[in-house]
């Protein structure tokens, strides 16, 4: 049985729109899972290196440029990360001190039980982005 040309032309459309696509997503998986947290992970060294590296390659700068530009680069990630702590500290505090107390009398108990769920992902991911869960339970808990 002979097949059609345009078939043929179909599949190898599809075949090549299919190998993209697959390409497409693990670049993007590998993106997301090693790019993007060394870009944004500037609390640890291998991340500031990366960030230090990123720069220096961009801007291709010497050797001796490198050297220099380093402790700079480290120096506005390490400020950079004081004011992020800073803002998710003061965004915990107005959620909790401030939003859902104004809120919490308007619900009903099945929406206020949906809202304490809410809250505690939300302070789950809040530690997270915090750094270490612990010190910054202590952080914002102190006992």
């Amino acid at each position: 049985m002979k097949l059609n040309p345009k078939i043929k032309a179909g599949c190898g459309v599809l075949t090549v729109f299919g190998l993209g696509f697959g390409i497409g997503v693990i670049s993007l998986l590998f993106v997301i899972a090693k790019v993007v947290p060394l870009s944004e992970g500037w609390k640890s060294q291998e991340s500031k290196e990366f960030v230090a590296n990123h720069i220096a390659n961009r801007l291709k700068l010497t050797e001796e440029q490198r050297v220099e530009v380093r402790p700079i680069v480290e120096e506005a990630l390490e400020s950079r990360w004081t004011l992020r702590r800073e803002y998710l500290m003061e965004d915990r505090r107005l959620m909790e001190e401030v939003f859902l107390p104004k809120i919490d009398q308007l619900l009903t108990e099945e929406q206020r039980e949906r809202a304490r769920q809410m809250l505690e992902r939300w302070r789950k991911d809040q530690r997270l982005k915090l750094g270490d869960p612990e010190r910054a339970k202590q952080a914002t808990h102190p006992e």
